[in-house]
């Protein structure tokens, strides 16, 4: 048999590709070395291809019969034994404070699982929702994480009081409180989320507002109204005159504030906090004979999968980009320090269905 470093090689019968299914009858994991016999190269060869080591040039016809011999046979890369031999870790540490639970926040670690992957690294989340997060990285330290990623279902500053030393930690959807490190933050852009949602309505002709927000301490709230006043400023309309309520991000509160705002007056659309609020909200006007968009135009916020689009009408709302979030964390924690930036803000697209029309 010829050793196949590149283009150009012979593989004899025995150790084609083709000829694999007889190596499966062989008990016990499959080894870098079988690999090299089924695909007819040295194991050296097999070993620049399933580590992708990029910097060792190899013709893409032999990396791609290395691949379907390691596909054909099962074998895995022994990760483990890769980070011993390089001292370095291939695992991402992610401390989750409620986003592994969260019903659909959890794009984010989805989103940090596919950029691990696609650089040969995977993620350990321990999820803490509720408790301090020391524990949690302590045994991520542990472990000999490469780095750790805290993520918040909701915006806002996490205690983390342990050093970390030498080990990398970037915060998603979070910040540290006063005291504590870290290399950076990436966040949702929820101010230009709340003046895109506004100016789409005053760009249909709407200019009796009425703005349903969630707590009015809460950060992501506080951002997009300001951003409702951006909007209207750009507009040169008068922000005294939008009506505002504070809710708490469940459904039955845009319900009860829809009520009130109509008790008291009849504005042409509704800017709700959350997509579950602006379901609340439609049920309220539905119950008073109002239709949507036709009498009254509404606009959610997060893009709620399940809820948003299923609803009727359908709802116009800003998307909340939590698997965009996680996966740039992830790119940045993998990425050279000198390169992160301090804060990393992520867009919030606007995205338009029924639920919105000119006033009649």
């Amino acid at each position: 048999m010829t050793e196949v470093p590149g283009a150009g090689a012979k593989v004899d019968g025995a150790g084609a590709v083709g000829g694999v299914v007889g190596a499966r009858a062989k008990v016990g994991r499959p080894t870098m070395n079988d690999v090299a016999r089924a695909a007819g190269v040295s194991q050296s060869t097999v070993s620049f291809v399933l580590n992708d080591r990029r910097d060792i040039p190899v013709a893409a016809e032999t990396r791609e019969r290395i691949l379907e011999a390691a596909r054909s046979l099962g074998y895995r890369l022994n990760r483990r034994a890769q980070e011993l031999r390089l001292s370095r870790s291939t695992t991402l540490g992610v401390v989750s404070y409620g986003v592994a639970s969260h019903p659909f926040a959890g794009a984010m670690l989805a989103g940090m699982q596919s950029a691990a992957r696609a650089a040969g690294h995977v993620c350990m989340v321990i999820d803490v929702e509720g408790h301090d997060g020391d524990e949690a990285v302590a045994d991520l330290l542990d472990r000999g994480v490469t780095g750790v990623v805290h993520a918040s279902a909701g915006t806002g500053p996490v205690t983390v009081n342990r050093e970390l030393g030498e080990t990398r930690e970037l915060f998603v959807g979070c910040w540290p409180t006063a005291g504590g490190t870290g290399e950076g933050t990436v966040l949702p852009d929820d101010r230009e989320g709340g003046r895109r949602a506004a100016a789409h309505l005053l760009d249909l002709g709407h200019r009796d507002l009425a703005f349903l927000g969630g707590p009015a301490d809460d950060f992501a709230a506080g951002e997009r109204e300001a951003g409702l006043d951006d909007a209207l400023r750009e507009a040169g309309a008068d922000p005294s005159r939008v009506v505002r309520l504070h809710g708490d991000y469940g459904s039955r509160s845009g319900y009860r504030l829809a009520q009130e705002v109509f008790d008291a007056g009849r504005p042409t659309a509704l800017i709700c906090g959350n997509d579950q609020m602006a379901l609340g909200a439609l049920l309220a006007l539905h119950e008073r004979g109002l239709r949507v968009p036709d009498d009254v135009s509404i606009v959610g916020y997060d893009d709620q999968e399940a809820l948003a689009d299923a609803i009727h009408p359908a709802l116009t709302t800003v998307r909340l980009p939590h698997r965009e979030m996680g996966l740039r964390a992830a790119e940045l924690l993998m990425k050279d320090p000198a390169g992160v930036p301090h804060a990393e803000m992520v867009d919030c697209p606007l995205v338009v269905r029924e639920s919105t029309a000119r006033p009649r």
